[in-house]
């Protein structure tokens, strides 16, 4: 009987799934003011979750980045549903439904990698240049469309 050997997902090998640190093609762009800046430390609560503000949350709901198959856009969903969750929190939740941002068009746009690992900061760059879609506008299917 013929031994195969163990094939591994390309960013397991290269160990690149996770950046380091997230990095901007077009450099940042910091607020013009950063919030510590505004709030007086002594005003602030001692703890806060924006899944559960009075009984709302408005927080994304959690993603699976690996079905139907593996899949490495750990950079995509999380920074996807980071942005989400801005949104939802400007909106106070006014949407129909709470705001999700499409996946699988950052990975078949290459928005900062693919299903080998990526940038956050890529997905940060897409969104503001071009725009993400709602996650209902195309099915996550975990693959590279583009290749």
């Amino acid at each position: 009987m013929k031994e195969f050997p163990e094939i591994k997902p390309k960013f397991l090998q290269s160990k690149t799934c996770r950046a380091e640190k997230a990095s901007f093609k077009y450099g940042e762009r910091p607020p013009q003011k950063y919030a510590w800046d505004e709030i007086d430390e002594a005003d602030l609560p001692d703890n806060w979750d924006w899944g559960d503000i009075n009984g709302v949350n408005y927080l994304s709901w959690s993603k699976n980045q690996h079905i139907p198959v593996y899949c490495g856009s750990c950079w995509a969903q999380g920074t996807t549903s980071a942005l989400a969750d801005r949104f939802n929190i400007m909106t106070n939740l006014t949407n129909p439904t709470p705001i999700g941002l499409n996946a699988q068009v950052i990975v078949n746009c290459e928005a900062g990698g693919d299903c080998e690992g990526g940038n956050p900061g890529g997905v940060w760059e897409y969104a503001y240049r071009n725009g993400i879609p709602d996650s209902s506008c195309e099915q996550y299917v975990a693959l590279d469309l583009s290749k």
